[in-house]
């Protein structure tokens, strides 16, 4: 039985022409988009009435922690690697599958419910973070954060352990559930490591998900080093290439963008953390297009954010680079859904089958209910996308759609028991955090 989105208001379609289509349809067969236009049921629909609402691709989160939703709030209004040393890594060392398993689930929760479908993480305990995310019918790609340890066995055993999760993902069997490496940053992983992680990506045809350039302590620590800046040195010891998905990207100059667009890589561009964080800087994202270096939208971890809202993200991301180069024009609101829908996909590299509403592509969609007061009005044609972008979040969404499969209809969850879930997680924190 297929499934027909029949008489939306608007579907925004983010095909080549980003056409809107005014009273549409779209109907969806074995999770891919069949049809699109002025559709009439047939006798094998599941018909479902799209009047007052818009239909958009489901957006794509490029960078994320999943399982730090556990810390939302914990640990605010800190630098960075005080943030990290004295708040978040002695939390983490106390952290156990179970406990990734319900901040994953939590993190899984907010995502349906604002419209992300498909989303990159990397974090511990990753098996049990794709039990959750299996549960919840998300589309996503996971890697397992990789750090050097002081001696040679514990860093073997996070290889290892990367192997391992790589068997784990193959054993499941889910089409869903992709596999990265992740080793975490270049100051936290030697040449070896990120040289290691290079190898076993290209065998794999998999992802490398890493930190890079993130904060201004992070590049001077490696000029001081002798190490020259952090993207030439990755550059020399012959790490980049299209494989590389670099999150943050923050302290880069124009000729490491230029190299960057050479290499292939490709970026995840994560500007509310980086502003919560006080990194110091802004991504040069338009220098990036320029370099022709796909730029996806990511929120990072809940810790540092403090959601999983991608509507929330691009309107900050418009926002954040229209005030630090004075210049409104400087990132328009369609560019900024590009990011968040097929610049996200061609940087996981699914652009084929994600990131837009067109015939043949996998049915991963969402729905926002234009009866809200923050979508009213809607002028015409020409500002929906703007709508979306500057008006819109994530507790508009109505529907959330992956593979055709419905994990939230009408605001109210299919797959996830919101209740037990915030039963879980509060029994996670008891025994988590220090009381």
């Amino acid at each position: 039985m297929g499934l027909l989105l029949k008489d939306c208001d608007w579907i925004v379609t983010q095909d080549p022409q980003r056409q809107v289509l005014r009273d549409s349809s779209v109907r969806i067969t074995e999770g891919r988009i069949d049809e699109i236009g002025k559709l009439q049921p047939n006798a094998k629909d599941n018909v479902f009435d799209c009047k007052r609402k818009a239909l958009i691709p489901g957006l794509i989160n490029t960078h994320t922690h999943l399982s730090m939703s556990l810390f939302r709030g914990y640990a605010d209004d800190l630098e960075l690697r005080e943030w990290l040393e004295k708040k978040i890594w002695p939390l983490e060392a106390r952290l156990d599958g179970e406990m990734c398993y319900h901040g994953a689930l939590l993190g899984s929760l907010e995502m349906t419910r604002t419209g992300t479908t498909c989303f990159v993480d990397m974090y511990f305990h990753m098996e049990d973070v794709a039990r959750a995310v299996g549960e919840a019918g998300l589309r996503a790609t996971l890697s397992p954060g990789m750090i050097d340890k002081p001696d040679k066995s514990g860093t073997d055993l996070e290889r290892k352990n990367t192997l391992k999760f790589l068997e784990h993902i193959r054993r499941l069997r889910n089409p869903l559930l992709s596999f990265a490496v992740g080793p975490h940053a270049p100051y936290t992983c030697g040449e070896e490591t990120l040289l290691w992680a290079r190898d076993v990506a290209e065998k794999e045809d998999a992802l490398v998900n890493i930190h890079i350039a993130e904060t201004r302590r992070e590049q001077a620590q490696f000029e001081k080093d002798g190490k020259g800046r952090v993207a030439d040195y990755l550059d020399k010891i012959g790490f980049l290439n299209n494989r590389v998905l670099a999150a943050h990207s923050v302290w880069l100059t124009k000729s490491e963008v230029k190299l960057f667009g050479k290499k292939g890589v490709r970026v995840a561009h994560c500007p509310v953390s980086n502003m919560k964080l006080a990194s110091g800087g802004t991504a040069p994202v338009p220098e990036m297009w320029e370099a022709g270096v796909p730029v996806g939208l990511g929120t990072d971890g809940p810790a540092s954010n403090n959601g999983l809202d991608m509507f929330d993200t691009m309107k900050m991301t418009a926002l954040v680079h229209k005030n630090s180069r004075w210049d409104p024009t400087i990132m328009n609101a369609q560019r900024v859904l590009d990011m968040a829908t097929l610049d996200g996909a061609r940087c996981i590299g699914r652009e084929k089958e994600l990131g837009s509403v067109e015939i043949g592509k996998r049915a991963d969609l969402v729905l926002l209910d234009l009866r809200d007061p923050n979508l009213i009005p809607i002028h015409r044609k020409e500002t929906v996308v703007s709508d979306l972008v500057y008006s819109a979040n994530g507790q508009n969404v109505d529907t959330t759609i992956v593979d055709g499969k419905l994990l939230m209809i009408n605001r109210k969850f299919q797959k996830l028991d919101q209740e037990k879930i915030a039963e879980e997680v509060g029994s996670s924190i008891a025994r988590l955090v220090p009381q």
